[in-house]
């Protein structure tokens, strides 16, 4: 009984964690359009507001309307830095699509050995998820690297 609650757990984890993937897949094209959307136009009003100012000294004004975009522009993309946010999507995405694997795996291996899922095994992906959570990727990229406590967990 206590097994399957386990194991229905530990699915229950592995399809959220594809569902989150999907969704910071859709985020990290989000911000690459967002940064694009905003980045194209700054760049070239810029360029034709300084080529529409130094043509003619009528063209002072629509070239100081243009150079005033382009710097609202520029200064949207400062504010929302869609770079960053696109860098932290594909990265949650990255670290999602491993703790699906390991929870696949988890289960495949239960299912292949006839046995449970390993509580201790439920409970490292359990603290994988809530470090992905919290926004701490480079420390859980560090802990596995290295073999850390939750490799530890995995192999007793």
């Amino acid at each position: 009984m206590a097994d399957d609650v386990v194991e229905n757990q530990v699915a229950g984890l592995r399809a959220e964690c594809e569902e989150q993937a999907r969704k910071n897949r859709f985020r990290r094209q989000f911000w690459r359009f967002t940064h694009a959307a905003l980045g194209l136009p700054a760049a070239v009003l810029a360029g034709i507001s300084g080529a529409a100012g130094l043509s003619s000294a009528d063209a002072r004004i629509p070239a100081a309307v243009l150079a005033l975009v382009s710097a609202g522009l520029s200064a949207a993309i400062a504010f929302l830095k869609p770079e960053v946010h696109q860098q932290a999507a594909h990265a949650r995405r990255r670290a999602y699509l491993a703790l699906e694997v390991e929870a696949r795996f988890a289960l495949t291996q239960a299912a292949s050995s006839g046995g449970p899922v390993p509580l201790t095994v439920y409970r490292n992906l359990m603290e994988r998820r809530r470090m992905i959570i919290a926004g701490q990727l480079d420390e859980l990229v560090q802990r596995i690297a290295v073999g850390g406590p939750a490799e530890a967990e995995a192999g007793e």
